[in-house]
């Protein structure tokens, strides 16, 4: 299996866009708006974003997806970031269920089906929002923040957007692009545990949407099927589920 140089990646683009399901992570590091690995081998290809999640396409016969088990999830593997392989094709899901130490879930995406952002929640007086810099981006420490998706400050200013509530000047709640694609945006969120239950991450989602609208972007919404937290913030922001596809792991 053959690592493609970065002069390669916009030569699959196509290929990435013939399949409708979850493309906004691939088309991110295919179009070099974040930093990602692609791996070729005849017409089968993996792409691996910085943020771990990898996803396939073309034939990806069984010896394909023996080398991806043997250099990305078998016990002898030794990686530098963590690889969860994202796929909705039986015939991969079969070939993992039966391998050692695998661990398969779910994971659900989120189309925004209106036509403009929606703009009703407020937060308490004593709470400001603000749009991420480069000090909030090295300081902002959790799960889920934007150093989870992008690998500098530099790549996320340039290519990325994000808003944060500021309580007595510390970051409680954020909401970022995880990933971006030319059309697409994927949104990511946290709030601090203290200071949940106040509408904090709905507000700053809702910043999102709406520059998502100012770029002429579609807002994506996607997570783990077992958050149902995360699933309710969604409906009630206004997307909708669309796809759903298995999670591989080791």
């Amino acid at each position: 299996m053959l690592k493609l140089n970065q002069t390669s990646y916009k030569s699959i683009i196509q290929q990435i866009e013939k399949t409708p399901c979850g493309t906004v992570y691939p088309l991110s590091i295919a179009e070099m708006n974040q930093y990602g690995d692609i791996y070729k081998e005849r017409d089968s290809i993996l792409l691996w974003h910085y943020c771990g999640f990898a996803f396939l396409y073309g034939a990806c016969d069984d010896c394909f997806l023996e080398t991806i088990y043997n250099m990305f999830l078998s016990a002898d593997s030794s990686l530098s970031r963590r690889f969860i392989l994202f796929s909705a094709n039986q015939k991969v899901m079969t070939f993992f269920q039966n391998k050692q130490d695998i661990v398969l879930g779910k994971r659900y995406n989120f189309e925004y089906p209106l036509e403009k952002a929606s703009s009703r929640s407020e937060i308490p007086s004593d709470y400001q929002i603000c749009q991420f810099n480069q000090k909030l981006f090295d300081s902002i420490s959790g799960r889920i923040t934007p150093r989870f998706s992008w690998r500098d400050a530099s790549e996320f200013l340039n290519h990325g957007m994000g808003y944060c509530v500021m309580y007595k000047e510390k970051a409680v709640s954020w909401a970022f692009s995880a990933a971006v694609s030319n059309d697409e945006l994927d949104i990511g969120i946290e709030t601090v545990s203290d200071h949940r239950h106040m509408g904090l991450g709905f507000a700053v989602a809702e910043k999102m949407i709406q520059y998502c609208f100012e770029q002429c972007k579609c807002p994506i919404w996607s997570c783990d099927a077992n958050n149902t937290a995360s699933q309710k913030i969604a409906e009630k922001l206004g997307f909708v589920k669309s796809s759903e596809y298995i999670t591989i792991r080791r």
